[in-house]
């Protein structure tokens, strides 16, 4: 009995360590992944969202949103807790991405000077300045202006995935929710289709 018992505890103790184990991999390898839960965000910036959800766009894209040729692209990164980001790390990783400041806002630009997407303030008053305090930035690209919509989606999503990990953003969608793989997968099909229709033109 007691051989038979020394048995079972060993195997129980191998049982145990393999278990751990397990949970230790499976932790170190969801650490490297994506984090885009949403918190419930705060009341007064729900109020305040459909209010602001165009009016912290740059102004040139703006004056434009009643324009049918326009097709805007939007993102928004917003800080997990709540916190302000730092502005001075916003300003030097934006320009180590290579993003230009004008206009009180960021522009990312392709080879032969056309932009691909911008980045602003997504509270009031809707720019960036040296003192500036926010917990959300919007990312927006006009897609119809750009050389290559689908490049342009794809440049988008991987520079907010850079953003979020590096400054632990939530990743959310232009209503402010949630962004999931279906949302994605719904800008770049819009992104095709868009590139389609300038080819079409291009060939016409």
């Amino acid at each position: 009995m007691s051989i038979n018992s020394e048995i079972y505890l060993i195997g129980l103790a191998v049982l145990s360590f393999l278990i751990i184990v397990f949970l230790f991999i499976r932790k170190i390898a969801n650490n490297g992944k994506l984090k885009v839960k949403i918190e419930e965000l705060p009341e007064s910036f729900q109020e305040n969202s459909e209010e602001e959800d165009n009016n912290n766009l740059p102004s040139d894209i703006e004056d434009k949103t009643d324009n049918e040729d326009q097709e805007l692209a939007i993102l928004n990164l917003i800080s997990i807790d709540r916190s302000f980001f730092d502005i001075e790390q916003i300003f030097g990783f934006l320009s180590n991405y290579g993003a230009i400041l004008k206009n009180k806002y960021f522009s990312f630009m392709d080879e032969d000077g056309n932009e691909i997407f911008r980045i602003a303030n997504a509270l009031n008053p809707g720019t960036f300045e040296k003192d500036t305090k926010t917990f959300a930035i919007v990312i927006a690209s006009n897609l119809t202006n750009t050389t290559d919509p689908i490049k342009s989606v794809k440049q988008m999503i991987d520079f907010s995935v850079n953003f979020s990990e590096k400054f632990y953003a939530n990743l959310c969608d232009e209503e402010r929710t949630p962004i999931t793989k279906q949302m994605i997968s719904h800008m770049e099909t819009r992104a095709q289709d868009i590139a389609r229709i300038k080819q079409l033109g291009d060939k016409n």
